[in-house]
């Protein structure tokens, strides 16, 4: 029975698209009116998601701030990603004017050649991109100043750094918003600061990171006294600190300072400093240490299989790659979730760490920050220490099923590394140096809880471990892959007192690993080194004998080979060919399991959903035949 007998089919179709059409765009209308403010962040590490750090800070700002966003028109015309990160940066930035309640005041300009704006652009130092052959420059630079005239600027907003878009931004904000920076007392028996012994006298990255949250003193390891105004202290690699020193840091441990240890059992960059020579690798800080409750294992470094990083090496002649199981890529499994200083932090990578163990009846208490897998083993520095074979320490690796400590919080209440109390100086030093402190001043057990983070590797805050440089436009830029420097920065600002950055800084580039493929990989990589051994050493040894045989001379120095001999060189060849397939055979096996697996995925991508959709789509047409069929045989059953 029709209910509209008298509207034609063809125009109730159409009146039903033009209700459909209204329907949407008042669904639209009313959802960016009523929901504008509501986002939904899928991405795993939370990408796009304000972190609470950026709220405390923008909430904070006491003073207006102007942003200024320059974006050339012709730049984004030419470059559609350009566009789309320039469109997110402005809408973050609008964000961050509504967050601060209208201290932030954003202003938007589009510098072209030859304008008054590209004039402003160069008069605030933003770096400008060639748009074509004729010289003329676009430019994509952020500038933003306080009220007292204070400026920071991003001079060229790299597209490559787009995952710590929050943190650049975020950062530039805190710089201008807030009052005197603490002061970190560096002491390192390590250039990292810039001088002769580093090549150009560049500071290293992660010293750079961590000028622009505090201020640094430098502490030279001849030095015998600690400034007052030290807020913490950076101890990287300690080794020759004078007994005056060692003292202080004793003292300033003890009465309330903070600390930050980076020690060693082999620094890489020292032992390639020094090629080598002396006692180069080994840090020197036992005595401090085992006073605070923490031993260095002497003589061992930390293998871990889980979290070995994968490297070129050099295999009888070839490129090979392999897992180097002393170089270590962490992952949020390995740290500590519920502390502030390794909460966010998405990826730390080692170079030969050292392993932390607790020392008992010290009064403290040894809270490890981050720890390997299971799948780890000691392994002794001298085999690491020149040219390591990177194969033999994967094929010979042995876990021991215990999670070692490479990073770790003391607190508690320690006592004095010194029970005897203070160091006399030198008498050549009795009338340049301060006067000796005075035993009844010393301070014997700490009266409140200590604030120390120790960490047993010292490369990996070199930037060849956490950093990588690429090139954009003529232009190097450099993107870190770990968060070596955020560690640093997150633990002295945690025992600085203050957590606000803390979330911005663990948002490296986004690496989701296969585990699955991983563990497939590593196990038959495992049997295929240890197959690959043998069979080489048969091959080794077919070889020598076969060159045995061919070498053997007469008296007079003629070669003389029998007929038995020739038949017995003719079957190590025959051998030797045998070998060499199967060690082929082997090679292809270490595959095999891994393409069988990209190939099941494949089709699983490629076909296996097309198939499920159309089987759903078949099934679904047959249940709507089925039920027209039923229908229509009711309708001819009652008529």
């Amino acid at each position: 029975m029709n209910t509209f007998p008298n509207i034609d089919r063809a125009k109730l179709a159409g009146l039903s698209v033009i209700l459909g059409v209204v329907i949407f765009l008042s669904v639209n209308i009313f959802a960016n009116t009523t929901f504008r403010g509501v986002e939904l962040d899928l991405t795993e590490e939370n990408l796009f998601t304000l972190s609470d750090g950026t709220r405390e800070i923008l909430n904070s700002i006491d003073e207006p701030i102007t942003v200024r966003l320059f974006v050339s028109k012709r730049l984004v015309e030419l470059n559609s990603g350009h566009a789309t990160y320039a469109d997110r940066i402005r809408q973050l930035l609008e964000r961050y004017v509504d967050i601060s309640g209208g201290k932030i005041n954003l202003e938007l300009y589009s510098p072209e050649p030859f304008t008054d704006e590209e004039d402003l652009a160069v008069a605030f130092g933003l770096q400008g991109v060639p748009l074509d052959n004729t010289g003329d420059l676009g430019y994509f630079g952020l500038v933003a100043t306080n009220s007292v005239d204070e400026m920071e600027r991003i001079a060229y907003l790299s597209p490559e750094r787009e995952n710590f878009l929050e943190y650049d931004l975020t950062k530039l904000i805190f710089k201008l918003a807030r009052g005197k920076k603490p002061l970190v007392g560096l002491i390192t028996s390590l250039p990292i600061a810039g001088g002769p012994r580093v090549e150009g006298g560049q500071a290293w990255a992660f010293v750079e990171q961590v000028r622009e949250f505090f201020d640094i003193t430098i502490i030279n390891v001849n030095d015998s006294t600690i400034s007052d105004d030290v807020d913490a202290l950076l101890i990287v690699h300690p080794k020759g600190i004078n007994d005056q020193l060692m003292y202080n840091i004793d003292q300033f441990v003890l009465k309330g300072g903070k600390a930050l240890v980076y020690v060693d059992s082999n620094s890489e960059i020292e032992v390639a400093m020094m090629r080598g020579q002396g006692n180069a690798g080994r840090s020197d800080f036992d005595r401090m240490l085992t006073a605070w409750g923490v031993e260095l294992v002497d003589g061992k470094v930390l293998g871990d299989l889980d979290s070995a990083r994968r490297v070129n090496v050099n295999l009888r002649g070839q490129t090979a790659v392999t897992d180097y199981v002393t170089w270590l890529s962490l992952l949020p499994r390995n740290f500590k979730t519920d502390d502030a200083i390794t909460a966010d932090l998405q990826r730390i990578t080692l170079a030969n760490a050292g392993i932390l163990r607790p020392v008992d009846g010290k009064g403290t208490t040894m809270e490890p920050l981050i720890r390997s897998t299971e799948q780890s083993m000691e392994i002794d520095v001298a085999k690491i220490r020149a040219n390591p074979d990177v194969v033999s320490l994967f094929r010979d690796f042995k876990p021991a099923g215990v999670r070692e400590t490479v990073a770790a919080r003391i607190t508690g209440k320690p006592s004095t590394a010194f029970p005897d109390g203070p160091p006399q100086k030198p008498e050549s030093q009795q009338e340049t140096q301060p006067a000796d402190p005075k035993p009844e001043d010393q301070v014997k057990t700490a009266e409140e809880n200590v604030s120390i983070v120790v960490v047993s590797d010292v490369d990996m805050l070199h930037e060849q471990f956490w950093m990588q440089s690429r090139q954009l436009f003529g232009q190097t830029f450099s993107v870190p892959f770990a968060n070596n420097a955020d560690f640093a920065v997150n633990a002295l600002e945690n025992m600085s007192g203050g957590n606000a950055l803390m979330s911005l800084r663990a948002r490296t580039e986004a690496v989701r690993s296969f585990t699955y493929v991983d563990d497939v990989r590593k196990r038959a990589e495992r049997n295929f080194r240890d197959k690959e051994q043998e069979l080489a050493t048969q091959i080794d040894n077919i070889k020598r004998e076969l060159a045995e045989l061919l070498n053997r001379e007469q008296a007079g120095g003629e070669l003389v080979i029998s007929p038995a001999d020739k038949a017995k060189a003719e079957e190590y060849r025959r051998e030797m060919i045998s070998l060499r397939k199967e060690l082929r055979d082997v090679q292809y096996e270490l595959r095999k399991d891994i393409d069988d697996l990209d190939a099941l995925l494949k089709f699983i991508n490629i076909a296996a959903i097309p198939l499920l959709l159309g089987a759903i789509a078949l099934v679904w047409l047959m249940i709507g035949r089925a039920r027209r069929a039923r229908r229509y045989a009711v309708a001819k059953h009652e008529g």
